[in-house]
């Protein structure tokens, strides 16, 4: 499927501080997906929202001077370490002194040797991938409902709730049965909505990632 191009993508813009919609856009786009994530690292909603507000205003400096590299990841590779750092910094909990002293032994990659490195750093490790992939699942709900916000403006209720309640696992006869229409209707509902949810995905994407 063909991704539409645009000139000037909403993160390149964000290299303007002066330029105040696409920083709306941004921040409106994007603060649901911190404070969400931020929640989901075991902050209450409040301490959730600084976070978000502490990201947003450190990254109205940062973006100045940022290119994507594809080279070192993408867009929300470096949105989520500025997320997971600004929750670490606010972050009041701290293991204790004992485990990192404390060392494990490693098998060296390929080499038969052994590297050491302190539980600490290895429970470190394991979090950040733990952190990582709650993350990616985050940014790809956040696609979702932002896609999921247009379909809504666009098509009538009736379609938007068929469609709802096979996201739900309802089965094709019986939504149909609830809405007194065919099953030949109900999937050229889906159809439709399924496509245009992935063209909408595909055009956010696009503009994240340029």
């Amino acid at each position: 499927m063909a991704v539409p191009q645009t000139q000037h993508t909403l993160i390149a813009r964000l290299r303007d501080p002066s330029d105040e919609v696409a920083w709306a856009r941004f921040e409106t786009g994007y603060r649901e997906l911190v404070v969400r994530f931020a929640m989901k690292q075991g902050l209450q909603q409040s301490d959730a929202e600084d976070v978000a507000q502490a990201v947003f205003q450190s990254l109205l400096s940062a973006m100045q001077g940022f290119t994507l590299d594809r080279s070192k990841g993408r867009f929300r590779d470096y949105l989520f370490r500025a997320v997971r750092n600004e929750i670490a910094r606010q972050s009041v909990k701290r293991r204790p002194r004992a485990a990192s002293e404390a060392l494990v032994e490693v098998k060296g990659e390929g080499t038969g040797g052994r590297a050491c490195i302190s539980i600490e750093q290895a429970a470190d490790q394991t979090l950040e991938c733990a952190a990582q992939k709650a993350f990616e699942d985050e940014w790809i709900d956040h696609h979702f409902r932002m896609a999921f916000t247009e379909i809504r403006r666009v098509f009538s209720p009736d379609s938007v709730a068929i469609f709802e309640r096979l996201l739900a696992g309802t089965s094709i006869e019986s939504t149909a049965a609830a809405f007194a229409t065919t099953t030949q209707a109900v999937h050229k509902v889906k159809q439709r909505i399924r496509d245009r949810m992935q063209e909408l995905v595909s055009a956010q994407i696009a503009e994240e990632d340029g």
